[in-house]
């Protein structure tokens, strides 16, 4: 029985596949010796991914979500070379701006570029923008093991703060340096996937990223991939280690400022009370959004506990849909 939406709920974190991708990843695979075992929690997962019609919005009437913004799930384009990696975001894209126009009150998304060419991946941002309609980029953290505090990556935050438009910086497996101490079995997604992503995070505030593009938007998912929980011991450690170091400080900011005013974190995967609490208050009301991160997590158990949080009603509008209004100008 499906539940009524009690409210107007946008989701900003939920994944999709397209067939065509899912295949070339199978083959990069196979060329690499991997075999990937698919067993029934893996097929149905295929099958929500997949699907951009009535199953998905099925879903979505059953667990009160008016609205998803859809994202292509990791490690989407980037494991792929430049080539094909662009061609993949180009057909990603057109297929999503399709479901959007056939659904266009319940799926907005973002665009997939592929970083390997930062070039094209600007002008695929600026595509998926300006003539899909696409609300901003998503990047699958590292490519190829590279990080975008790379200032040959800086051409696609340049056309993303020209655009005004936000980039979604979604967890993926740890880089090749990072991958072997975090591999854990049972582990890897939600301990590997956030160190990974909230490293990446570090190493654009350290790297002066925010300090060139001051008005960039940077969203990352899972309560800010812990980062919001050290931020202050950051501060602290910061400037320690300029004063015990000797060397001179290369952002002229403090870090917990950049993550004040460039990052907005969403909720995919932590629907829990205690984090999310301090959360809101360390970084304010405005700078959190809910996401259930469907089809990796039950949105059922999202829409609950965030119904469940000690708010006022205003502030659970904003946490909803009003911040994810304004972030992405839906």
């Amino acid at each position: 029985m499906a539940r009524p939406p009690v409210r107007e709920r946008i989701a900003v974190e939920e994944g999709f596949q397209i067939p065509e991708l899912v295949a070339a990843a199978q083959a990069l695979a196979k060329n690499a010796g991997v075999e990937r075992k698919v067993n029934e929690v893996r097929r149905e997962l295929l099958l929500d991914l997949n699907d951009l019609g009535e199953r998905r919005i099925k879903a979505m009437d059953e667990d009160g979500i008016t609205k998803q913004l859809i994202v292509v799930s990791s490690p989407g384009v980037q494991a792929f070379d430049a080539v094909q990696g662009t061609e993949l975001a180009k057909l990603v894209n057109d297929r999503l701006a399709a479901a959007i126009k056939k659904h266009p009150t319940r799926f907005a998304g973002l665009g997939a570029i592929a970083p390997q060419d930062p070039a094209n991946a600007s002008r695929e941002m600026e595509r998926a923008v300006k003539s899909l309609g696409l609300k901003g980029a998503l990047i699958n953290s590292h490519t190829h093991g590279e990080y975008l505090d790379d200032k040959k990556f800086w051409p696609i935050f340049e056309t993303a703060q020209a655009l005004n438009v936000p980039i979604y910086l979604h967890p993926r497996e740890p880089s090749p340096g990072m991958a072997a101490p975090l591999d854990m079995a049972g582990y890897r997604v939600a301990w590997g996937y956030g160190v990974e992503t909230g490293t990446h995070v570090m190493r654009l505030i350290s790297g002066g990223v925010f300090d060139q593009f001051p008005r960039l938007k940077i969203v990352i998912g899972h309560m800010g991939e812990s980062i919001p929980f050290t931020l202050e011991r950051i501060d602290n450690r910061y400037l320690w280690e300029v004063a015990a170091g000797g060397f001179a400080r290369t952002i002229k900011r403090m870090p917990s400022e950049y993550f004040r005013d460039n990052i907005i974190v969403t909720t995919s995967g932590m629907n829990y009370r205690l984090p999310f609490m301090m959360t809101v208050e360390l970084l304010g009301i405005d700078n959190v959004l809910f996401a259930a991160d469907w089809p990796f997590e039950v949105q059922r158990d999202a829409v609950d506990a965030m119904d469940a949080m000690p708010l006022s009603e205003d502030d659970k509008e904003k946490i909803y849909h009003l911040n994810a209004k304004r972030v992405f100008a839906l």
